[in-house]
């Protein structure tokens, strides 16, 4: 029995791990795919919003600002990604001065500090780059950029370090209310006994076959099961929410264009959302995106031609000069629910001990460590646990090669050869890198793990040349045929041959020095 179980890896699962892992708890964070962040958390603009757009008095405000304010400390701590570069909403007319005021009063409320609105001068003067029909925008100089699914892995790492297990390829199939000393459950929650039975089935990597199935039993439970947060809740609730899905479609461009722009660079809203964004990422890329597509599937992150060239038309607005073609495209689903457009947070009444997080679309990246911090000193206080004497908050990162000086570089190369070996060209990845991915607390399964964590693959050529090297890497380190390599997903084998692919890792991650199976 654990005393709290958590559904899902991506930023709100893996930012409430990290958070319950200072208390003297048990806790297991279940997630269905091949790694953490394999939802919409992959998929985002990675942008950590200050907190100028929600309706005042909202959760999403509330927990914005909160997030916004512990973002530079949590990426010290850990070691992620993370650049306050500013952000602006731009007006393209006169008539559009309304919205920016109206913006303006609105974080203001909220509390966001340093807010003004600058005029044509000032505005070009900071992006020249920009169309040069801006008249107006609201500056907001506490925005800032993240690499989501860095510091989704850096949560999670860090969360294992310090005694969280973690289950992948492990999908949540039923959740029952349990008796709490008596026939039927009681609406009371009890502290010292098990108060909900998750049902689970364990998935092979390379077939995407059930391989087992389990029930686990728990005191609490955390939903933060992204867009199947409503089927989650739905087991054990009649405080029913749906999720509808809405993909939402990005292009990606070269980091010969990383510096077009500084800030991060919006238009004025509508009601479909922030609409189409041009922005720097961490990575030294430019990323132009999303739009809002209503898909029927909740796991449906298909790109669509047409729907990209919207994309790009809409953003031409923005940068005039923007080159046509990108060097790829990718989707996320937003975990919102239309009929309730605020967060999800909380325990329905019939479910004491069945904690929330659900509709968390924007901003749900940068409230995340906001959310998670209450409720683990929640939970905490309701399970009577005490803080860990020895909890470490920091992480040691992995250098990236390319960003280190000449020498750094040949300190490490003296140190390790494997670090002058080049695997990457296009973004300068070493094999170095990609072993200690691979033997990370929370380890690297497939190529695209790799990618995520060292940037093998996300460069011009997009693995061209560098996934058979990466590929080989990942099947040397983990005893297994090449062919029963993924690439992302469950069964996504890339290599023909003879796969008879046996599990090679456990499936529950367990805290130990090498970050493997304890």
């Amino acid at each position: 029995m654990y005393d709290v179980v958590i559904i899902g890896a991506g930023i709100a699962g893996t930012a409430c791990a990290r958070e319950l892992s200072r208390f003297q708890l048990k806790v297991l964070l279940l997630e269905q795919g091949t790694d953490v962040a394999m939802g919409a958390t992959r998929a985002n603009s990675g942008i950590v919003h200050g907190g100028y757009d929600p309706e005042p008095g909202t959760l999403k405000a509330r927990y914005n600002v909160a997030g916004s304010r512990m973002y530079p400390q949590l990426a010290a701590e850990l070691g992620f990604s993370f650049k306050n570069n500013g952000s602006m909403i731009v007006a393209f007319a006169d008539d559009e001065r309304p919205a920016l005021q109206k913006l303006l009063e609105r974080g203001i409320e909220n509390g966001v500090p340093q807010l003004r609105i600058i005029e044509s001068d000032e505005l070009h003067a900071l992006e020249p780059n920009l169309n040069p029909d801006a008249v107006a925008a609201l500056l907001v100089p506490t925005g800032a950029i993240t690499n989501p699914y860095g510091a989704c892995i850096a949560f999670a790492e860090n969360a294992v370090q310090n005694g969280v297990e973690i289950a992948l390829l492990t999908r949540v199939v039923d959740i029952k209310k349990l008796a709490a000393g008596c026939d039927e459950f009681c609406n009371g929650f009890v502290a010292d006994a098990a108060n909900y039975a998750l049902s689970v089935e364990h998935l092979d990597l390379a077939t995407g076959e059930v391989t087992g199935a389990e029930t686990i039993e728990a005191r609490v439970v955390i939903n933060a099961a992204g867009a199947h947060s409503g089927q989650m809740n739905d087991f054990v609730s009649k405080e029913r929410f749906v999720i509808t899905p809405r993909a939402g479609e990005y292009e990606l461009f070269d980091l010969e264009f990383g510096s077009a722009f500084t800030h991060t660079m919006f238009q004025v809203p509508t009601a479909n959302g922030k609409g189409v964004l041009v922005s720097p990422t961490t990575g030294g890329n430019l990323i132009v995106g999303p739009n809002a597509v209503r898909r029927e599937d909740l796991d449906d992150t298909e790109t669509v031609g047409a729907d990209l060239d919207r994309v790009l038309s809409d953003a031409h607005k923005t940068w005039p000069a923007m080159p046509w073609g990108a060097i790829t495209n990718f989707a996320g689903v937003r975990s919102s629910c239309l009929e309730h457009p605020d967060f999800i947070l909380g325990e329905p009444a019939d479910a004491p001990g069945f904690f929330n997080i659900g509709g968390f679309d924007s901003p749900g990246l940068t409230a995340a460590p906001a959310v998670a911090r209450e409720y683990a000193l929640t939970i905490a206080s309701r399970l009577d646990a005490a803080e860990k004497p020895d909890w470490n908050p920091y992480r040691k990162a992995v250098p990236h090669f390319s960003r280190l000086s000449a020498a750094e570089q040949a300190e490490l190369v003296a140190q390790d050869p494997a670090w002058g070996r080049v695997v990457c060209r296009c973004e300068t990845v070493t094999e170095a890198e990609i072993v200690a991915a691979l033997r990370s607390p929370v380890p690297a399964l497939t190529t695209d793990a790799i990618k995520w964590r060292t940037r093998a693959g996300m460069g011009r050529c997009q693995a061209g040349f560098c996934l058979p090297i990466t590929a080989k890497l990942v099947a040397q380190e983990r005893g297994i045929p090449e062919s029963c390599v993924c690439k992302s997903a469950v069964g996504s084998t890339f290599i023909v041959g003879d796969r008879g692919c046996v599990s090679d890792l456990p499936h529950v991650v367990m805290p130990g020095d090498d970050g493997k199976e304890a």
